[in-house]
Parts: C-alpha cells; structure tokens; sequence
C-alpha cells in the first residue's frame, strides 16, 4: 500500500516540478497517488505561483518601456511600407498585362506581314521556275532539231545543258512538269546514243562470219558524218572507251587471234588489208615467224592509218598487251633454240621483234617497252629453255628406264715396293692367298686384324684407301659434308637418311701400309726398289649415266662455244656464265627422281650405287680435262665449271642408295633369324623344325643376294657386301647362344649343325681367279675370315659346342681361343654347356688364372 502523504507536500512537489523541472528526492513521494482531496491545495498553490510571477514581470518590465516603445513605432513603419510595395506591385502586373496585349497584336501583325512575304518569294519563284522550264523546253526542242539535222554534237551539247537545267529545279523535281521534261530529255539521249551508235557501226563494220573488219573514214545519213564527229559525240557520251573495247574484241577474235594461233593441223589464218577492210582470206601452212611480223605490221599500219589518234592510240593500249602476250607464248617462246645450232635464227627473231618496237614508237603506240624488255631478257629466255630442255631429257632418260646393262673396268695404277710378296711372279695372289693355311700363325694374324677393326668392312685385308687418290672413305671414316650438301639433302628429303655405308676397294694398295710377308716378317720398304702396279675390278652399270653424263658434256660445251670471242656480239653471250650452272640442276634431278626409277630392278639400289659412282669419277676426269683444255678454246669459261661439291654429293648419295641396300638385307636377315626364337628349344618340336628353316632360310637368303648381285658389283665389293651381311647373320647367332643360360647335349650338338649350316657359305667367298694357274677352287683358300666380322669367333662358337672341356681349355691356353672370347664369356660358356662338376670347376678356374 502507497505511503500516505499530506497534500500540502504532494502539492509542493508538484509545483517544484512545474516551475523548476525537478523531481521530489522522496522515494515515498513519488510513489504517492494524488487523491482527490489534494487537488484544492495543488490549484491554490499554482495560483499563487502565477500570481508571483506577474508581479515579477511586471517590476522587471517598467525599466524597459521606452524601448519597447521604439519596437512598436518601427513595427508600424515597416508595415506602412511593405502595404506601398504591394501597391507598387500591384501596379506593375496591371502594366504587364497590357504589354501581352500589345505584345499579341504586334505579333499578329507580323505573321500578317511574314505571310506577304512568302507569297512575293513563291511568286518570284514561280517566275523563275516558269522561265527555267521554258528555256529547258526551247534547249529540248533544239536537241531535237539538230539531232533531226545530224548535228549530232550540238544536240549533245543542248542536251547536256538542258539536263543540267533540269537538276537545277531540285524542289520540283517530284512535280509532274519535272517528270515530263526529264522523260523528253531522256528519250532524246537515248536517240542521240542510237544514231551515234548507227553512225559509229557504219564507220568500224565487223562480221564475224565472214571475218571482216572494215573502216571507213565517214558514214552517210542526212549528211556526211565523218569519224571524228563521232568521236567526238562518244566522248561527251562517255561511251568511247567501250566502243574502243569493243572493237578491240572483235578485232582480237575476227584477226588477231586466229593469225596468231595454230590450230591441230597446223595451219594459220592468212589476213589480207585492202582499201578500207581487212579480212582472213583462208588458212594457210604454218608460216615463219617473218611472215608473221609482216602481217602484224600491216595489221598496225591498217589501224594507225584508217582510226584517228583519239582511237587508235587507246585501241594500242589493250590490243597491244594481247598481241604481244599471244606473240611472246605463241611464237617466240617455242623459236628459242636449245641449242647453239640454230641461233643465227633466234638473232633474226630478235632483229625482227627491235623493228616491231620501231614501228608502235613511229605510230605512238603502246607495246614497245614489253617487246624490248624481252629483247633484253633473251639471254635468260634462252638459258630458261637451254635448262628446261636438258632436266626434260634427263627425266625422259630415267623414265625409259635403266637400259642396257654393261660391265666397266675401273684401273688404278699404284707405286708399290718391288720386294712386296703380294706381287712376286705370276703367282702373286697365289701366294698371298695360300697364306690363310700356313697353320696358327696365319690364322692368329688374320683373327688380330679382325678383332681390331671387326667394323671396317675392308680393314681386316690390312689396306686402307688413300684420300689423296679421289676415292670414297670407308663406312667409318668421316665424310665432309658442306653446308650445301646438307641444305641439298634436306631439300630433296634425304634428311632422314644419314647412313652412307660403301664397299671399300680391297684391292687398292696402300703403300704407306706394312705388309706381312709369308715368313710373318715386315718388309723394309724404304730399301727395296719401287714399281707401278695397275690394279683392276670390273663391274656393271646400266645405259643411265652415260646419257646423263652425254647431256653434261653437251651443255658444257656449248657453255665453251658461247664464251669464245666470235660469240662476244651475240645476243645471248651472258648466258654463258648460266649454262655452267645446269650440270648441277642435272645431277640434282638425277639424285631426287632417280631412286624411283632404279626401285624397279631387284637390284636396283646397287646399280644406283655403281651408276652414281662411275658417273663422279668420269664427273671428275672431265673437270680435270675440261680445266686444261679451257684456257686455250675460251679463256672466259676457265674456271666457271666447278662440280667438286656435286660430284661429293653426288658419291654421297651412291653411300646412301648402297647403305639403304644393306640396311634392308640385315632387316630382312635378321627377321629370318627371328623365327628361330632365339634358339631356345631348338630339340622340340615345334621349335626344332622353326629352327631349322630360320637358318636355313637365312643360307639361302644369302645364296640369293650373292647370285643376285654376282653381275652387278666388283668382286671385292660384292665380297665384302656378303661379308657385312654375313657378320650380321653370326654376330645375332653367337649373341643368341651366349645368351642361352642351360644348353643340354641334343641342343649344343643342334647348335652345332646350324653353325656348320652357315659356315658352307664359305662357298661364295671363293677369291676371283686372276691368273691361269687358278683353276679350281682347291688351291684358294676362301676369304670369308677377312671380309666376315666375327667369322673366327663364330667358328671357334662351333668348335666349343662339340668340344670336351679337355679341348677347350686346350684352344684356350694353347690355341687362339682367347683372342676371341674373354675369360667371363667363355666360362658363361662352359656353365651352359657342362653340368656343375669338379672338372669343370677345376677348367673355370685354370681359365680364370690364365
């Protein structure tokens, strides 16, 4: 329950809040409820308040009457003036008023006079359209009168004033008068161009039927009317340049072209000028080319003569280019000789082209600069033929194919010493060769040379080529390639093809070699006498180098005959220095096309091989000959003919044709020994007979290639080619075996017989009988240990896989066993071969000490 609080007190508290806005401090008065019996005292309390401040107000307010005073008298003073200004006010929107008003009526009176205006300027317009249209009418009716009086240029030139006249109306331009008269002026352009154009087919006639051209100098109508009224009329047309083009047409197909162009039977058209017309008067054989400039000299004296200027001059302008063209591809182009034997010709062909440049200078015709400026090419003209005409040869030579097979002999002569047992007596090569069986030491010699140098395939004989002789490097040496070789390889794509692998000439002599003798002693050369031996080797080429070497020989030559000094005026004399240039595009298209060619033959890469080296080395004797015998015919060709880095191209590309050869048969060998499997299970069928007819596929494989090339390459090349692909066919084997971890006694002794089965082809390694005392192949001693890599390793193979471990430690303490095999692959041997046992434990390490 709220405290009770007296009233006197709530009434305090109310009042203190009202007059000084606070609130009681007392908690119990300001939750006290105000009864109703407190409401008197509140309402005496705040009457009393009030009436203090009244006489607060009051007191404090006499002291400030004289201002407030002034307050007042200023406030009436400021309301008198603001009543004025809304008098001044009032005043002046009454006087705006009656400006708008004034306003209203000077505008009404401008539009009135605005009005006025306009119809003065519409009838002063009126007038003027009136008087426009009447002189476009009297200019009309003048075009028509003097078109009627064949005053054709005046009509244009009325009529062209009254077009102008009318393009002068503009905004009556979509009037109905406008549509009239624009209509009227164009039916009368459309007249004058018929009667122009009347007049002008009556001046230039052409009848394509009965091919004719005629060209009058004035047409009659009404009156004459001569041609350069017409002209004159065409041009102010506009239409002169396509009349002129017209009759450039008409004149190319009636004339033109069919006096220029040969039709299948060989005939021309002959044209005849005469009078006003000129006309094809029938066909006629080929004629020469003399003829044909009389008849385009006609042909420009009809036309320069019967056109004015303002024709004839234009007409030049494109009839000229398509004489010219036709004459140029039609006619001189096929005159130029490919050769040097008709070239008094060719200069009166180009006596007669100078003559025609005379004559359009003389007419001031267009023509003369394109005429010249072939003149003036004719060296290049003929040298373009000249090259075009040997490539075509060369490629119609390999297109016929490679021709007659024959057999050549290459013969080389060396310095050797006297004393040297390769060449004692008659026998020479007898004895060297019976050296191969003088017992171990032969042997052991031929098998050092092998191990050493197993990659050369000439290196086992002990001879290496002389570079100073011209002769092709080994497959292992390093050829020089120059930067255009490689830029000519990579251009005709032999980029992918770097193999140049050749057949080394086994039988050339080194003389800086040191030769075993019989008794395996070096002979002192320095201090035997020497002497010249000619070394021989025959072997075959097809019909293709020769030609192509005939087509060199006769481009060179006629690059000599050009160079002498009665050539000197000759229109053609700077070719010269071109023609020496064509045997290198020759011997280009002969690398690039010719691989095709020679793919058709089974043994066509080899004949590629021997072609391209025989035509380098007689390349070569010629450049040699052709630089002594130059200084003396004609001094200015010495020194131009330089085919070195073609010829070093051209043996290049022989390496490649003859590696690509044999990078092919070691392929195709190779997957022939693949069937074998490896050898693994060569006792079992099936693999027994798979085996079987790997090797023996292989044998004849290279029976095949021998019978195959027997007729193509020397012998010492087809040997050592044999030789490399045998090598390949021994070296798979023996790495086959050593590769075999348990080879039982049915299987070695397999091995064994697919050996002996390889070995016979010991056969086709028969040296070539060079004397009468060799008549049978009993007293030679095959050559397969020198030209075969790994060929005594491979026979040493076959002895180990029948031998006991007696014989084996035998050959390889006593024998020559450990010049082919090291210690490690020849117990891999033994424990593929032999059981574990104290024998062969006692044999592996014997083998090991030793």
């Amino acid at each position: 329950m709220p405290p009770q609080i007296p009233d006197e007190q709530l009434g305090q508290a109310v009042l203190e809040s009202a007059r000084d806005g606070v609130y009681p401090a007392s908690e119990e008065v300001i939750s006290a409820d105000v009864p109703a019996t407190a409401l008197p005292v509140l309402l005496r309390l705040l009457d009393e308040a009030r009436e203090e401040v009244k006489i607060e107000i009051i007191e404090q307010s006499r002291g400030t009457a004289p201002d407030i005073d002034g307050w007042i008298s200023q406030a009436k003073q400021l309301q008198a003036e603001i009543e004025s200004s809304r008098a001044l006010a009032r005043e002046i929107v009454r006087q705006s008023n009656a400006g708008n008003s004034l306003e209203d009526r000077v505008s009404d009176a401008s539009s009135k006079v605005d009005l006025l205006k306009g119809e003065v300027a519409f009838n002063e317009t009126l007038v003027k359209t009136l008087e426009q249209i009447q002189r476009i009418h009297q200019l009309l009716y003048s075009v028509q009168e003097a078109a009627l009086q064949d005053r054709l240029v005046d009509a244009i030139v009325w009529l062209e004033r009254a077009q102008k006249e009318i393009g002068l109306l503009r905004t009556f331009n979509d009037t109905r008068i406008a549509a009239i008269l624009k209509g009227k002026a164009a039916e009368l352009s459309k007249a004058i161009t018929e009667t122009i154009e009347e007049c002008w087919n009556g001046l230039i006639q052409t009848d394509r039927l009965a091919q004719r051209v005629t060209i009058k100098h004035e047409t009659q109508r009404g009156s004459l009317i001569d041609v350069h009224t017409i002209v004159t009329a065409l041009t102010k047309l506009g239409l002169l340049d396509t009349k002129i083009n017209e009759l450039h047409q008409s004149f190319d197909k009636i004339i033109l072209t069919p006096r220029l162009t040969s039709s299948p039977d060989h005939t021309t058209a002959a044209i005849l000028a005469d009078a006003d017309e000129i006309k094809v008067t029938g066909r006629m054989s080929d004629s020469s080319i003399r003829d044909l400039f009389q008849d385009i000299d006609s042909i420009i004296d009809y036309l320069s003569t019967r056109l004015p200027p303002s024709i004839a001059v234009p007409l030049s302008g494109i009839l000229m280019p398509s004489l010219t063209f036709q004459l140029i591809t039609k006619w001189l182009v096929p005159s130029v000789p490919s050769s040097l034997d008709d070239m008094q010709e060719f200069q009166e062909t180009l006596a007669q082209v100078l003559k025609l440049a005379e004559v359009l200078e003389s007419v001031e015709w267009h023509g003369k600069a394109d005429l010249l400026d072939w003149v003036d090419q004719a060296p290049r003209v003929w040298l373009t033929k000249r090259r075009e005409t040997s490539l075509d040869k060369v490629r119609t030579l390999l297109a016929k194919g490679l021709g007659d097979v024959k057999m050549v002999e290459r013969v080389e002569t060396e310095t050797v010493s006297a004393g040297d047992e390769m060449f004692h007596g008659n026998g020479g090569g007898d004895d060297w060769n019976a050296e191969w069986s003088d017992g171990e030491d032969s042997k052991k010699r031929i098998a050092t040379s092998t191990r050493q140098d197993e990659e050369d395939d000439a290196s086992a004989w002990g001879l290496d080529d002389n570079p100073d002789d011209n002769e092709m490097p080994s497959k292992d040496a390093d050829v020089p390639k120059s930067t255009d070789e490689g830029a000519s390889a990579d251009a005709w794509g032999w980029g992918d093809d770097n193999e140049q692998e050749e057949p080394v000439r086994s039988d050339r002599v080194d003389v800086n070699k040191q030769v075993l003798t019989s008794n395996g002693h070096v002979p002192n050369a320095a201090k035997q006498p020497k002497r010249e031996v000619s070394l021989k080797e025959v072997y075959s080429i097809t019909a293709l180098p020769e030609e192509v070497l005939e087509v060199i020989t006769q481009v060179v030559a006629d690059a000599e005959t050009l160079a002498q000094s009665n050539y000197l005026k000759s229109p053609i004399a700077p070719a010269a220095a071109g023609l020496f240039t064509i045997p290198t595009l020759i011997l280009a298209m002969f690398r690039a096309t010719g691989p095709s060619f020679y793919t058709i033959h089974a043994s066509g890469n080899m004949f590629l091989y021997n072609d391209s080296m025989w035509l380098g080395e007689q390349l070569r004797t010629f450049v040699r000959k052709q630089a002594l015998t130059a200084e003396a015919k004609s001094p200015r060709a010495n020194g131009r003919l330089k085919l070195d880095p073609d010829i070093t191209l051209l043996e290049g590309f022989a390496k490649r044709a003859y590696g690509k050869e044999m990078n092919i048969q070691r392929t195709i060998l190779g997957d022939l020994l693949d069937g074998a499997q490896g050898f693994a299970n060569c006792t079992e069928p099936p693999f027994a007979s798979e085996c079987e007819i790997a090797v023996s596929s292989t044998v004849d494989r290279m029976r095949v290639l021998h019978d195959q090339w027997k007729g193509v390459l020397s012998h010492s090349a087809l040997l050592q080619s044999l030789g490399s692909l045998l090598g390949t066919v021994t070296h798979k084997m023996i790495m086959d075996i050593e590769d075999m971890s348990d080879i039982s006694e049915p299987e070695s002794q397999r091995l064994a017989s697919f050996c002996s089965h390889v070995s016979k082809l010991e056969d086709i390694f028969v040296p070539e009988q060079t004397t009468q005392t060799q008549t049978s192949s009993e007293s030679t001693v095959p050559l397969t240990a020198v030209y075969t890599p790994n060929w005594l390793r491979f026979q040493y193979l076959s002895n180990i896989l029948e031998s006991s471990l007696v014989d084996i430690k035998y050959l390889w303490s006593e024998g020559e066993l450990r010049l082919e095999f090291t210690a490690d692959e020849l117990i891999d041997l033994i424990e593929a071969l032999f059981a574990d046992s104290e024998h062969r434990r006692r044999a592996i390490a014997e083998i090991r000490r030793s």
